[in-house]
């Protein structure tokens, strides 16, 4: 990670909320720096404060990697949402690759699909999304939460097809793809050999695993291992 961005992850400290949440990410940019979004199955609220102020973004479903610019002094924490979890008033069937920027109500407000709500803090997220379930703004659809969990294996069933472009904005097929790359950059990250990644994800081998890479996350597997090294740079070729 470039010594100019520092990244805090974890995990939603309740079942109840576990249940929506994959993850809460917080960051801070001490330069002006050039990062990434990377597609790993998740849709996000995002809570950024810069030179312009606070934001609140929502940002759907992504299939491809997005560069994301930023300032010095700037930082934002974002909650990621499992992909089963949706808005009924603001599904992923329209927002894949997109995003909303939701108003602000005073200092200490935000106003999500015509709810007004305290704004969350990195440290207490959990109680921003239980609002917004018992607001009725939050749902979990069950087939594509089975789906998940059986590893994304049906994915021509019709039924389950609709669902998944209504709920995330994508395919089943494209969300496996999706999510079986964001596996194969954790075991990279964890120092597994390409090979033995494509082995064991499914992958028909290195070479496919490599395409995969490089066309859903902008990476191959070499620039993935080089960029966690001490002083790494990621090659420019595979």
């Amino acid at each position: 990670m470039p010594p100019d961005i520092r990244r805090e992850t974890r995990r939603a400290d309740s079942p109840s909320a576990a249940r929506f949440i994959a993850r809460i990410e917080r960051v801070d940019y001490s330069a002006a720096v050039l990062d990434v979004a990377r597609p790993d199955g998740t849709w996000d609220l995002v809570f950024r404060q810069g030179s312009c102020g606070l934001m609140v973004l929502q940002t759907g479903q992504t299939d491809h990697a997005v560069p994301l610019r930023g300032e010095a002094g700037e930082r934002y924490f974002n909650i990621a949402f499992r992909p089963e979890v949706y808005m009924p008033r603001r599904p992923g069937a329209g927002m894949a690759n997109q995003g909303h920027v939701h108003a602000l109500a005073g200092p200490r407000h935000c106003v999500i699909d015509g709810q007004g709500l305290e704004l969350p803090t990195f440290d207490n997220a959990e109680q921003f999304v239980m609002a917004l379930a018992r607001h009725g703004l939050l749902e979990v659809d069950r087939l594509v939460q089975r789906a998940g969990q059986a590893g994304w294996q049906r994915v021509d069933d019709r039924s389950l097809q609709r669902h998944s472009a209504h709920v995330t904005g994508l395919s089943p097929k494209k969300l496996q793809q999706i999510v079986r790359a964001d596996a194969a950059m954790s075991l990279l990250q964890q120092g597994l050999r390409p090979a033995d990644v494509a082995a064991q994800l499914g992958y028909t081998d290195q070479a496919h695993l490599t395409h995969s890479l490089r066309r859903i996350l902008g990476m191959t597997p070499g620039q993935v291992t080089a960029a966690v090294s001490p002083g790494g740079t990621p090659p420019a070729d595979p």
